[in-house]
């Protein structure tokens, strides 16, 4: 059996773009070194990662003082061999550099990623792994079928189900039923 060739993210990021029959690029991540394909969102998904961005939304507006910048599927290079698209990611802004590069360089401080049928554990456990050891400081991964999210931090995996209300140290004073990220209408 041959051995497969990883590919580095600068390698990712110099392909050219794929694009589908519409003319529309196709979406694509590098986890471990590997290309994975992902199909476009449904309609739920692209509800509920909206619903949660106007949530965080509110909340930095809030507290201008964090100096916090919500990203809708904004690029990032987290690792040598990873370069994700978190539905939203939460950084700094003073990571938010004015240099002209196609991605963010680094892993947010947090990432949000809401899981679609085409997730496999193996790429969601590695893309959890790469986020910590590369920065960030906070994960929710938010199950839509089970109305859940798990928040993974350094130290500990907490999850918040829909009848929970969601906190996070990285927000200080944060607080939000879960119910609310599932709330489409």
């Amino acid at each position: 059996m041959a051995a497969t060739t990883l590919l580095t993210s600068e390698q990712f990021l110099a392909l050219p773009d794929e694009l589908d029959e519409h003319g529309n690029r196709v979406k694509d991540e590098l986890i471990g070194g590997e290309v994975v394909k992902m199909p476009p969102p449904s309609l739920p998904h692209d509800l509920i990662k909206n619903q949660i961005n106007r949530i965080l939304l509110r909340y930095l507006d809030a507290h201008p003082a964090l100096a916090l910048e919500p990203l809708v599927e904004m690029g990032a290079s987290v690792s040598d061999y990873d370069t994700f698209v978190p539905d939203i990611s939460v950084v700094k802004r003073d990571r938010l550099t004015p240099v002209e590069r196609r991605i963010f360089q680094g892993a947010p401080d947090l990432a949000i990623e809401v899981v679609s049928p085409s997730d496999t554990l193996r790429h969601m456990k590695h893309k959890i792994d790469a986020y910590l050891a590369n920065g960030s400081q906070s994960i929710w991964v938010v199950f839509p079928e089970a109305r859940s999210v798990m928040v993974h931090r350094a130290d500990s995996v907490r999850e918040f189900k829909a009848d929970h209300t969601l906190q996070d140290p990285f927000l200080p004073g944060f607080s939000v039923p879960v119910a609310q990220f599932f709330e489409l209408t």
